[in-house]
């Protein structure tokens, strides 16, 4: 097995990833945000330094394609100019943090949870011992609001929960049946707390993860939390309305959710989008879990911010069936699979289109499953030269079928109606 098969490694910066088209090179940005004018750089960076290809990931992170050895260290070059780039590859791993990509703006928000990210990553830095956490250990920080983070894995949670304004941040663990939620704290002691839970599990979990904690290991480590548990469960945050298009937060302020095909920019698209950005002010742009980028505008700059984002391609619609499509890189960027993912997916959105279909689809180039983690109402999953057939699971389910991709778009209709385990 090559390094690059290891499930369970996600790249870096100090520490790339090798793919079939070279290098993978993340970008881990501070409080999921990065300035218009960094994402400009990074843009012509991917094109000098890559093939020209972005990610966007599922961590609210970029990740730079194509990097051969002989490009990685000016390109750690332009990374460390946008204090972009850690001091070393363990320091950047544990630096796993995500926010809600509104945070401090959205009125709707019990908490910014902001400061308590920043206090969290200079703590997980001055905490050398914690740098054992395996790299795909991460903090989901929610502040509530329009955006929750509500669907999103992570090993700790910090949850803001009571009314605005009341300052308590709930504190949960990942369980194999969802979250086990151990007290609330104050915010201001919030991020003291994750990282001695983040210190618990690493001496007391057999995989070094949350879910693997014995049960009397979570009772000693409540305990020692010190935690208030009269209300140890903070309300189930609902699922979003809306992600993409125009989101009117007041009067005078929106944001736009620009959606990104499978994730995937090329290093024009998002020079192109930079330039908008800037003829507009707009100094900030925010990631999210959902491939989806931010931008705070008044009501009629969003509003043009949007018409010139689909002509690039982006997506300002949450109706778009690619919203629901998580689909691998394919054939020529990981050597796991010979077929084409992406370019089978589309045939699929146009049939979902068609057929009306509103559930989500995974198209998965082999059976690791990459792209998602989570159920979806269609799987397809590569197997040499076809797919299996998953329906309400994930690429460890049991198949239902077979399809030669040669016949999507005739099989498309029966593929997404269908509900008896039939080969289409």
């Amino acid at each position: 097995m090559t390094a690059a098969e290891i499930k369970g490694w996600c790249p870096g910066a100090r520490r790339p990833m090798p793919s079939g088209d070279g290098l993978i090179v993340r970008v881990r940005p501070h409080g999921g945000a990065l300035p218009v004018a960094a994402l400009r750089e990074l843009a012509d960076a991917a094109q000098r330094f890559g093939n020209g290809q972005i990610d966007l990931t599922r961590r609210a992170n970029l990740q730079i394609r194509g990097v051969s050895q002989q490009t990685l260290a000016p390109l750690w070059d332009v990374m460390a100019s946008l204090q972009l780039l850690d001091d070393s590859a363990e320091l950047e791993a544990i630096r796993n943090i995500v926010i809600n990509p509104l945070a401090g703006l959205d009125p709707a928000e019990i908490a910014d949870m902001r400061p308590i990210a920043a206090d969290l990553e200079n703590r997980l830095a001055s905490e050398p011992e914690l740098q054992a956490l395996p790299a795909k250990f991460s903090f989901a920080l929610d502040g509530g609001g329009r955006l929750p983070l509500s669907g999103l894995a992570a090993d700790v949670r910090l949850v803001a929960c009571g009314p605005a304004g009341s300052n308590r941040i709930a504190i949960g663990l990942a369980a194999a049946d969802g979250v086990t939620w151990l007290g609330t704290t104050v915010m201001a002691g919030a991020a003291a707390k994750a990282v001695r839970l983040a210190r618990c599990v690493l001496q007391l979990s057999p995989t070094r993860r949350a879910t693997a904690l014995p049960r009397p290991a979570i009772a000693a480590i409540s305990a020692e939390l010190d935690l208030d548990v009269s209300n140890a469960i903070p309300p189930q945050s609902a699922s979003p309305s809306q992600r993409c298009g125009l989101i009117a937060l007041t009067d005078e302020l929106s944001v736009t959710g620009l959606g990104v095909p499978f994730g995937r920019l090329d290093s024009d698209t998002l020079a192109h989008l930079a330039e908008i950005l800037s003829a507009h002010a707009i100094g900030e742009v925010r990631l999210s879990p959902w491939r989806t980028l931010y931008v705070a505008a008044g009501r009629a700059v969003a509003g043009q911010i949007i018409a010139d984002a689909a002509t690039l391609g982006l997506i300002v619609d949450d109706a778009d069936p690619m919203m629901r499509i998580d689909a691998c890189s394919g054939v020529g960027c990981c050597s796991s699979t010979a077929l084409a993912t992406r370019q089978h997916a589309r045939v699929l959105a146009d049939a979902m289109a068609r057929t009306r279909f509103q559930g989500s689809l995974h198209v998965s180039g082999c059976a690791k499953g990459c792209a998602r983690s989570a159920s979806a109402d269609v799987v397809l999953i590569g197997e040499g030269d076809h797919y299996r057939i998953v329906r309400n699971g994930t690429v460890r389910s049991e198949p239902c079928g077979i399809v030669d991709p040669a016949h999507l778009d005739q099989v498309a209709v029966a593929l997404f109606k269908a509900r008896e385990k039939a080969d289409v």
